[in-house]
């Protein structure tokens, strides 16, 4: 993607590509204002996708809260479109996932929730900011945080995307988290760039 102006097109076309399966939720995690249909007799309902009512200033008090720099594009994306849940699949090298981490999702963003979700997930590897990774996704089921490298910002205001395995840092307390060469050992690489992140993101559709 080379465009910031592209995502909001992007994403309306990934929506319209992915499954149905992937736009089913239990009718109570769904504002109404996202339900499509009825629900079925287990209780899961088809959400649609909205465009996002998340502003810039919103943004900016998100990175003000936590004293962080989002890259453009992720920026762009967060104000695209509200969702109740999305992953995308990893790129797949020969035979195996890089990193061993098959999707990444992103903190639900609904209607009427404003940036909870990315709140929500800040705070809970809140130590992880000081030792220079903003965490941003989940690796798959949840299994770590997927974090922009601060550390090695690039000059375009963008930065490599990182995951750890949560099990690997289990040995280390909230003090030793916030300590830069404690975590090196334990970086798994997963993209150059948030850049190239939603290039794999979008590359169904492009197809």
């Amino acid at each position: 993607m080379d465009k910031k102006a592209d995502i909001r097109t992007s994403m309306k076309e990934l929506f319209a590509h992915m499954d149905e399966a992937f736009l089913m939720e239990l009718v109570e995690r769904v504002p109404f204002e996202m339900r499509d249909g009825e629900s079925d007799k287990e209780g899961w309902i088809k959400w649609k996708p909205l465009p996002s009512q998340i502003t810039e200033q919103e943004v900016r008090e998100l990175e003000e809260t936590y004293d962080i720099e989002l890259p453009p594009l992720l920026r762009s994306f967060i104000m695209s479109y509200h969702y109740v849940s999305l992953q995308f699949d990893n790129e797949c090298i020969p035979g195996v996932y890089w990193s061993d981490c098959g999707f990444v999702e992103f903190p639900r963003m609904p209607v009427g929730q404003g940036l909870k979700g990315f709140y929500e997930l800040i705070d809970q590897w809140l130590p992880l900011l000081s030792a220079g990774y903003i965490p941003f996704a989940v690796a798959e089921e949840n299994e770590g945080p997927v974090c922009l490298n601060a550390g090695s910002r690039q000059k375009d205001g963008d930065y490599p995307i990182v995951w750890f395995y949560h099990q690997d840092l289990r040995h280390l307390d909230e003090e030793e988290l916030r300590i830069r060469d404690n975590l090196i050992p334990h970086v798994q690489g997963l993209f150059p760039s948030s850049v190239e992140m939603f290039n794999v993101m979008f590359k169904e559709i492009r197809h």
